[in-house]
């Protein structure tokens, strides 16, 4: 895989895995994503998908985040990355290369203990992602017959932002849509794309993309919702979770150390219990959902995401006009992509973005009625958008694009990200 002029491979060296969880099911684990992620739904036998692009919440990860204090386990990681400089552009098959050079980081040199990247996704998420790309290998190549049997570069788009989890969840799921052929002679070249972290769309928390994303969340934070569950439950739970562990700690990290290690399968202290990493997981999933979405989703939505559905919509619009381009686009992301862009369109539930989730938008025709529709599915699950509910159970293209219209900027947008219209 290839982003600019750098080919990027990714070695797995896998053990034997247990997704399903040995803890029990607290409130929490479904934050661990599943082993068997469900299909889309099927299209009646007269729709014709014409474009689908996907937005994915990377695989399972180490934490982002530094631990408490005592946190005394080591990650060891296998998953890791080997490197070929490529001086060209060209070529989509090359021979085999005699030499390329492997990323490790060193022994306990790093935020947590061990020799792996904080955030790193793990040979378990690597695993969920490929495993995703089989499920839309199933439906969109055998099942559909939208995309072809073998590889075909053309027919693909694909793009993540600089972090390595990201990177590495597209490259498994394009594995799992593609598995790579064995004993082959030959190397295949698969680009990719990126950009610098300045312009960079995937992530809803970009203030220098859009400044007003830093105004809104500073708004939210002194608004009368966000003190009172601030002083009603987030100052308690830091106060009790303080008393616990002896030091002072901060309630996003807690939750994030906390959700790694279990998702992972590795014990937690004795001290934090189910329910109490379940208190630390409704709290910091409030604050986000909260901080992302004031003071409503689809006025938060134009400064964060809205940038990154321009893109999607986009594409559509260069299929509704013919224009030749990859048919199958795949925009590898975060949670806090989903939890916006589901947000903004009315149809989240609430519940925080699991690991490896994913978000479909498809364009496809009805060749009874002779109209294109857009439909999304999200976890497998049809989604009905509010706005298009006029349409009946099918959102149609210009419903759907009359609903970007409200979503988006559109004038001067350097002025608009300055000032935040009337916040």
């Amino acid at each position: 895989l290839r982003c600019g002029a750098m080919f990027v491979a990714c070695v797995l060296v896998l053990a034997t895995i247990g997704l399903t969880q040995a803890h029990g099911s607290p409130d929490f684990a479904y934050y661990c994503g599943t082993v068997a992620p469900p299909p889309p739904p099927a299209l009646p036998a007269n729709a014709v998908t014409k474009l689908v692009q996907v937005v994915t919440r990377h695989g399972d990860r180490t934490p982002n985040s530094g631990c408490w204090s005592d946190y005394a386990l080591k990650w060891n990681c296998s998953l890791t990355r080997l490197a070929y400089p490529s001086e060209t552009m060209a070529n989509e098959v090359t021979p085999p290369f005699g030499r390329v050079y492997r990323q490790n980081f060193m022994w306990d040199r790093n935020i947590l203990p061990g020799n792996c990247e904080k955030g790193q996704l793990t040979d378990i998420g690597h695993k969920q992602q490929e495993v995703l790309g089989a499920v839309m290998r199933d439906y969109y190549v055998t099942k559909r017959q939208f995309l072809n049997e073998s590889l075909s570069a053309n027919d693909l788009f694909i793009r993540f932002d600089l972090d390595s989890r990201t990177q590495q969840s597209a490259m498994a799921l394009i594995d799992g849509l593609y598995p790579p052929q064995a004993g082959t002679q030959s190397s295949e070249i698969i680009d990719t794309y990126c950009m610098d972290s300045e312009y960079e769309d995937l992530s809803p928390r970009n203030p220098q993309l859009c400044p007003c994303v830093e105004v809104i969340e500073a708004k939210s934070e002194v608004s009368a919702a966000y003190l009172e569950h601030d002083a009603l439950v987030t100052k308690p739970l830091n106060h009790k979770l303080e008393e616990i562990m002896g030091v002072p700690v901060d309630n996003d990290d807690v939750c994030d150390c906390a959700l790694a290690t279990y998702c992972h399968g590795f014990p937690l202290p004795a001290n934090l219990t189910d329910e109490l990493v379940n208190e630390v997981f409704e709290d910091t999933n409030w604050r986000h959902e909260y901080k992302l979405t004031y003071p409503n989703a689809s006025y938060a939505g134009r400064y964060t995401s809205g940038f990154l559905l321009s893109e999607i919509y986009d594409r559509m619009l260069n299929s509704e006009n013919g224009v030749v381009q990859p048919r199958f686009l795949l925009y590898s992301a975060h949670d806090s992509t989903l939890r916006v862009m589901l947000s903004m369109f009315g149809v989240f539930d609430h519940k925080w973005p699991a690991y490896a989730s994913y978000l479909v938008f498809e364009l496809f025709s009805d060749l009874s009625s002779k109209q294109d529709y857009v439909r999304m599915v999200y976890n497998g699950q049809e989604l009905r958008v509010p706005a298009c509910q006029k349409d009946g159970d099918d959102c149609s293209f210009a419903s759907f694009a009359a609903v970007v219209d409200t979503l988006t900027l559109h004038d001067d947008i350097e002025q608009e990200c300055l000032h935040c219209g009337d916040l």
